[in-house]
């Protein structure tokens, strides 16, 4: 699992890239918690290249959603793949965190 990050149109951008299982969650917790909570803003997450999202990454999004608001941030997550969309809705998460389509999408509901 990897996470990068850049900015673009004024907020942080995080992509993601491999599995959020045990071992996936391990090697980038602190990473990805450090660059959203760190923002202290809008940061929109790209899920396109997420082939997989177990709780513990569920527990993940969750605890770091709740740091950055702390902060005054907030998470908007985009571009799920049909088998990681389908975690987020059964697991309840969009209840928590907004998940939307599009990057486009994703920029709007941040700035907004």
């Amino acid at each position: 699992m990897q996470a990068t990050m850049d900015e673009l149109d004024g907020l942080r951008r995080v992509t993601l890239d491999g599995r959020l299982d045990t071992a996936g969650v391990g090697a980038t917790e602190l990473t990805f918690t450090a660059m959203v909570v760190s923002a202290a803003r809008p940061v929109i997450v790209n899920l396109a290249a997420v082939s997989f999202l177990a709780s513990l990454g569920v527990r993940m999004f969750i605890g770091t959603a709740r740091s950055a608001a702390k902060k005054g941030g907030k998470l908007v997550f985009y571009n799920a793949t049909p088998a990681v969309a389908e975690i987020i809705d059964t697991m309840g998460l969009a209840e928590i965190i907004d998940v939307v389509g599009s990057e486009a999408e994703a920029v709007a509901l941040a700035q907004g």
